[in-house]
């Protein structure tokens, strides 16, 4: 039977409840690497901002498992695209590399610069502000933050991506509570 957009987007909607688990788990893994600094010196930080992003996508899968929430929706056209927006991710990892090798300072803007900007096309797929919220605030504070107070940086830009992610849970839960699509 072929579904309508509107259809597949309520589909989508409905069975992942607008991916929020990845983005509880990306608010809680920056909430940790906002102390990072406290602990590690800094040369592991930089290290754990380049390796330890690649467990926020595996939390958020155990998060939605918890919270019976299907973020690995195969049967519908809109979760293939929602996968095909988030791998060019992985093509930001040598970015990431080239900017530890020569001027690490400048990790988490590029880090939340590029990862807050693959955010922008889930407002479509979802439907939902709360996605443009994200993309905006999580871009605006990583050029603010870790552009002009470099030396702040690494304490800042995780805990401002840190609220906005967990504020963007929150509009996608409203959003699922007022209107499906």
């Amino acid at each position: 039977m072929d579904r309508t957009l509107k259809q597949l987007q309520t589909d989508i909607v409905s069975t992942s409840k607008k991916g929020f688990p990845i983005l509880l788990a990306g608010a809680i893994v920056f909430m940790l690497f906002t102390f990072l600094p406290f602990i590690f010196p800094m040369k592991t930080v930089y290290l754990i901002w380049i390796f330890g992003l690649s467990v926020i996508f595996p939390f958020g899968i155990l998060i939605s498992k918890m919270v019976n929430v299907n973020i690995l929706v195969t049967d519908n056209p809109l979760g293939t695209l929602g996968g095909i927006v988030a791998a060019p991710q992985a093509f930001f990892i040598p970015v990431f590399i080239i900017v530890y090798m020569h001027i690490p300072e400048y990790l988490p803007f590029t880090i939340g610069l590029l990862g807050g900007a693959h955010f922008l096309p889930y407002m479509w797929i979802y439907k939902s502000k709360a996605y443009l919220f994200i993309t905006l605030t999580t871009c605006i504070a990583s050029l603010i933050l870790g552009g002009f107070f470099v030396e702040l940086a690494f304490t800042l830009v995780p805990l401002a991506i840190s609220i906005t992610y967990g504020i963007g849970v929150l509009l996608m839960l409203r959003e699922l509570k007022t209107s499906p699509v």
